[in-house]
């Protein structure tokens, strides 16, 4: 049905002139449709082609106001009715395509889309269709994006808090799931849950998927979750990565440590600590004596005379010196240390070294109370599980949820870092020279508390942190690893990671700097579409990216209450409602 003409054409933008203002539905081939209007799709043809174009904005044009001069009193004319347009894609051949191969041409004339031409544009482009909502403007149209272009890509999930977010994650989440093989491993998707809302049925029914509630506030053994790890995963990098060493000073020595506890048994441990009495070295001995007491028996039964320069033993009978390793006695291994203390073992000796060669000591030393104390908390989040890989941490399904809401700030920072670099490592070992075997989605909920950006904190944990992360998604397509965020503020977020984001989903922003984060990111976000960020309503969002064919304002789908995050509103009145009324009424204003 044509409703108009093109009347001027800019680049990708257009205005056209309708021929009268339209009822608020007009009949289009024996079907009542939605007449065109501010966020609507009319188009036009140019030679076999037809262009698609959104409406951006409507007025009246002028209007010769000199017959207004004869009369007293006259109802306000109306003259023509007038769209802005934006040049949205074509459809060629039979499918709709995004792009600007062809533009409109002035005097064509623009028709409203008849049911087909819908159904191009809402539908999927791919093989596994997966609907996520509504139209905002046009309630009867689902919106469907294609699962596995949405989920072999990295998404970013924004707004404010209550603005639906949460919800938005989790309908991915349990939609692509729901798109995947019963049995398959080829597809798996890791949550950091930072406030341990998705435990339970949240998302997919718990027995669909494994659990690990982590608490580093608890002794070993009370009812602890842990994850498997196979301590043998993880080379010198990861112990840079959990140790927080500083690449100049500290990490030589994580190096040093990594090689010797790699390349030479456990019983060098004693030669080496027998050798530093043997051979008179104070500063070496005693560093290891106030760093290493609970990993080494008899270390505390020797004294050192500084008069002659040699360590002796007191015997009740009087000193006896040692003058060769053979006069060493006493001195184990206390048993039942793990290997992450065996590792620390050979870390204390390489900073005692240091400290006996005073060579940038004091900015190597900090290593050893960091490490004890880190080494602490990994032996409450993680078992060492021989030849344990991914599919350990997953227990043969496709979803695994890593609670961290009961874990200290350190490791909230190194475990997902730790994580993410062993899956990187994996992939890129996976990926040989052919295509990626599988597809892992790291998933971070409220993302600004791990992925915030801070130029001053590039050698601390937060910073190891961040450049694990910037790598994920800077090189983790080409080994089949994305990551999926959603945040309240993408202002706080790396710059890094917001700009190579694939799909969008963008819920109501009012922080002028989160919106202008939006602005110079995402490409398609004209100022159109930036002013109604700050109106949008709960659940309401714009969408965009490959995995559909053109942005769209959608209200998503809600959830179930048993399939939602455990993020809801508190409800303070009313049915269920935290206060009662009754109990209002005593007091007096």
């Amino acid at each position: 049905m044509i409703v108009g003409r093109i009347t001027k054409v800019d680049g990708v933008r257009a205005a056209a002139t309708f021929f009268d203002r339209m009822q608020p539905f007009i009949v289009n081939n024996g079907q009542a449709v939605a007449s065109p209007r501010i966020n609507s799709f009319v188009k036009t043809g140019v030679g076999l082609d037809t262009v698609i174009c959104q409406i951006v904005g409507e007025h009246e044009a002028e209007y010769d106001r000199r017959s207004e001069v004869t009369r007293e009193v006259q109802a306000a004319p109306i003259g023509p009715f007038v769209v802005d347009l934006e040049v949205r894609g074509y459809i060629s051949s039979g499918d709709f395509k995004g792009g600007l191969r062809c533009l409109p041409i002035v005097g064509a004339a623009v028709e409203s889309l008849d049911s087909e031409n819908l159904k191009l544009l809402y539908s999927s482009h791919g093989s596994k269709p997966l609907r996520i909502g509504s139209s905002l403007f046009d309630e009867s149209r689902s919106v469907y994006l294609d699962a596995g272009r949405l989920m072999a890509s990295h998404i970013g999930i924004f707004g404010n808090t209550g603005s639906g977010k949460s919800n938005t994650l989790a309908s991915l989440l349990k939609g692509y799931v729901g798109c995947l093989p019963k049995e398959t491993d080829a597809v798996r998707i890791l949550i950091f849950d930072l406030n341990n809302e998705y435990g339970g049925d949240a998302i997919v029914p718990r027995d669909k998927k494994t659990v690990y509630r982590l608490n580093t506030r608890k002794q070993l053994g009370l009812n602890r979750d842990r994850v498997p790890l196979s301590f043998d995963s993880l080379d010198e990098d990861s112990w840079g990565t959990i140790l927080r060493a500083t690449p100049r000073t500290q990490m030589p020595a994580v190096r040093r440590a990594y090689s010797k506890w790699r390349s030479e048994p456990d019983a060098n441990y004693i030669s080496e600590i027998k050798r530093s009495i043997a051979d008179k070295r104070e500063t070496l001995f005693f560093t290891l004596r106030n760093y290493c007491p609970e990993l080494i028996k008899g270390i505390d039964n020797l004294a050192f005379n500084r008069t002659n320069g040699s360590f002796y033993y007191d015997n009740g009978q009087g000193r006896q010196y040692i003058n060769s390793i053979s006069d060493v006695r006493d001195i184990v291994i206390k048993p039942g240390i793990d290997r992450f203390q065996m590792f620390y073992l050979w870390l204390a000796l390489e900073v005692s070294r240091a400290a006996e060669s005073g060579i940038n000591f004091e900015f190597v030393q900090p290593l050893l109370p960091r490490a004890k104390s880190v080494i602490r908390d990994l032996e409450k989040i993680f078992s060492d599980a021989p030849c344990a890989g991914l599919q350990a941490i997953f227990d043969n399904k496709p979803l695994a949820v890593v609670q961290l809401g009961d874990v200290n700030e350190a490791s909230r920072e190194m475990l997902p870092a730790l994580i993410a670099e062993l899956v990187m490592r994996r992939a890129s070992e996976n990926k040989g020279d052919g295509t990626p075997r599988e597809v892992v989605t790291l998933v971070v909920d409220e993302a600004h508390n791990l992925l915030g950006y801070d130029v001053t904190q590039s050698d601390s944990v937060h910073g190891n942190t961040l450049r694990i992360f910037e790598k994920v998604i800077k090189e983790g397509r080409k080994f089949g690893v994305f990551l999926c965020l959603a945040s309240q503020r993408p202002s706080d977020i790396s710059p890094t990671i917001t700009s190579q984001i694939h799909n969008y989903f963008i819920h109501k922003l009012v922080n002028p700097n989160d919106i202008e984060r939006i602005r110079k990111t995402v490409s398609f976000m004209g100022e159109t579409s930036l002013s109604m960020l700050s109106v949008l309503g709960q659940g309401e969002c714009i969408v965009s990216g490959p995995s559909l064919h053109m942005p769209q304002y959608v209200y998503i789908d809600q959830l179930d209450s048993c399939s939602r995050p455990n993020s809801n509103d508190i409800q303070l009145f009313g049915d269920n409602g935290l206060l009662e009324q009754t109990a209002l009424e005593k007091w007096e204003f």
